[in-house]
């Protein structure tokens, strides 16, 4: 008689994506439909990225020295946000390239302002306390059922 928390991890999911970030706007979407509930025969739980902590720490300075593919996605975002002050492919890139060099050596914007955004840690922990409480209920049933 193991209990269903699916409604609890619903209700957490729900709760992270009502939370601000860093700049005072919602965790995006594309971020939120990455995060998903997993249920098996044995266990149930919340599977996310692992760069998740980014969201509340920042980005820090890298590493490794191995090409992450950051100066495409810094691209991408650049020109989405039509920030580029050059008008040649080239220009664009280098600004790009240039970018992602800074934030390679000293992190994101968040990162070095040090500030701790909470999106999830103290969700986090509410809906470990729910479970526990909700499993501490079926051990007492189960026990009572035993004697």
């Amino acid at each position: 008689m193991i209990p269903d928390i699916e409604p609890i991890l619903k209700e957490f999911i729900a709760n992270i994506a009502n939370k601000n970030g860093y700049y005072g706007n919602k965790i995006p979407d594309s971020v939120m439909r990455m995060i998903e509930i997993e249920i098996t025969e044995d266990s149930q739980g919340v599977l996310a990225p692992y760069w998740l902590p980014v969201l509340e720490h920042g980005r820090g300075p890298r590493k490794s020295t191995k090409d992450s593919g950051l100066v495409k996605i810094i691209y991408k975002w650049m020109e989405k946000r039509n920030m580029f002050r050059s008008a040649t492919p080239q220009g664009k890139f280098n600004e790009a390239k240039s970018m992602t060099w800074y934030i390679n050596k000293y992190g994101n914007k968040h990162f070095q302002s040090r500030v701790f955004v909470d999106v999830y840690t103290s969700e986090r922990q509410k809906t470990i306390e729910k479970i526990n409480a909700k499993y501490g209920e079926a051990i007492t049933t189960i026990t009572m059922e035993i004697i």
